[in-house]
């Protein structure tokens, strides 16, 4: 009887250790980098920026691990811790007092949208669903300036399909498709394009 309930025990234990591993597998860890006071910021055409409310934050805030989040980074979204001691940056990106919060900014540091705390917390949906919504709303933009580099082509407008065609092709890093096709398009109109 002992025996028969070790064994029960032991399966249960095995269950338990194999969802846990199952879930732990699951995780992948945002490439975040911490910004110290006087750094240059990271130069990718988007940059979320963390603000975490206390360095404790840092080290247990769930958006350390974040399948979406991790995915963007590897599509050229800077991810960026900035720390909550760091007064002059928090006060250039107008999160002073509003701690702890993301920001999402473009190359120039201008800020496209942020997201603040919900009863003292982020909430990583909220911040993947904000990256998220920048890039399909530039994707659409993109998509639009290829349409309408094609209309202004047929119309005999060469220097405007041009202006929008090195438009898309400059988006390389974010939209790698997307900038081939303005490549190849610039080529058959004979325009050089910069090595990437």
């Amino acid at each position: 009887m002992r025996r028969r309930w070790l064994r029960v025990i032991g399966c249960m234990a095995l269950l338990w250790y194999s969802r846990a591993s199952a879930v732990n597998a699951g995780e992948v860890f945002v490439p975040w980098k911490v910004l110290n006071p006087g750094d240059a910021p990271l130069q990718t055409s988007l940059v979320l920026n963390w603000i975490p409310g206390t360095r404790e934050e840092i080290r247990h805030s769930s958006l350390l691990v974040s399948r979406p989040l991790a995915v963007y980074a590897s599509q050229c979204v800077g991810m960026q811790v900035i720390r909550p001691d760091d007064g002059e940056t928090i006060e250039r990106l107008e999160a002073t007092g509003k701690l702890p919060a993301c920001v999402l900014t473009q190359t120039d540091g201008k800020a496209i949208a942020r997201v603040d705390a919900d009863h003292g917390a982020l909430r990583p949906a909220d911040v993947e669903k904000m990256v998220r919504d920048e890039l399909e709303s530039r994707q659409s933009a993109v998509d639009h300036m290829l349409d309408d580099a094609r209309h202004k082509l047929e119309a005999g407008d060469r220097p405007a399909a041009i202006a929008l065609y090195r438009q898309v092709a400059a988006e390389q890093c974010l939209f790698p498709r997307k900038a081939h096709d303005a490549q190849k398009a610039l080529k058959k109109l004979g325009v050089e394009t910069a090595a990437k």
